[in-house]
């Protein structure tokens, strides 16, 4: 699957400009570290208010380039992912972690520049007791995560494709990337929007 268009990353907006309603859109969570990327295949765990256990399975779990993307149920008070667990997933070759919950020892995840997306964050350690589960469907934001659905995520945001129809959308990303970097160089040259996307509305 082409990851790339014009050498640079395919990006969510790329991918919900080109998807539209084959898109689902994850708001709410911020990356631990400006710029964090990441696209991959979803592995699904869910989890309990303040405790990690599910979170430590699901990366030993997981496959190399998966991102784990986590139900913690939006649990604020407490940290579910430090960077013991970043480390952790970091050698297992574990892409990313996605999880509506606080995370603690941001500043050491941003220094690993391992991509973490979470809601809050907290000095507060999690208990490590209840199994939860693996591989199910999971819910952020609204959004239902099924594991081998495409995730995309950055600064922007966070999108969801389902496997089925991934490919295709990347695919359309991909081209519209490239139609974008044609604008770039046009308005680079001196051309405005209005000419460039046949607009309409200016008088004479």
């Amino acid at each position: 699957m082409q990851a790339t268009t014009s050498g640079r990353s395919i990006r969510p907006a790329l991918l919900a400009s080109a998807g539209r309603d084959k898109v689902a859109v994850i708001t709410g969570l911020e990356p631990a570290w400006a710029g964090a990327y990441v696209m991959g295949r979803a592995f699904t765990a869910r989890g309990s208010r303040g405790d990690n256990l599910a979170l430590h399975l699901a990366i030993a779990r997981a496959e190399r380039g998966d991102v784990i993307v986590a139900d913690v149920q939006g649990e604020r008070r407490t940290a579910h992912c430090g960077d013991l667990l970043a480390r952790a997933a970091m050698a297992r070759g574990i892409a990313a972690a996605i999880l509506n919950g606080a995370i603690r020892d941001r500043r050491s995840i941003a220094e690993l520049r391992y991509p973490v997306f979470h809601c809050g964050v907290s000095p507060a350690g999690p208990t490590k007791d209840v199994v939860g589960e693996l591989g199910t469907s999971v819910s952020l934001a609204g959004v239902v995560v099924h594991t081998g659905d495409l995730v995309c995520a950055d600064d922007d945001g966070i999108v969801v494709l389902p496997s089925a129809t991934a490919a295709s959308v990347v695919e359309e990303a991909a081209e519209l990337g490239a139609r974008e970097f044609e604008f770039e160089r046009r308005i680079a040259d001196g051309e405005s929007t209005v000419e460039i996307f046949q607009l309409t509305g200016l008088d004479g």
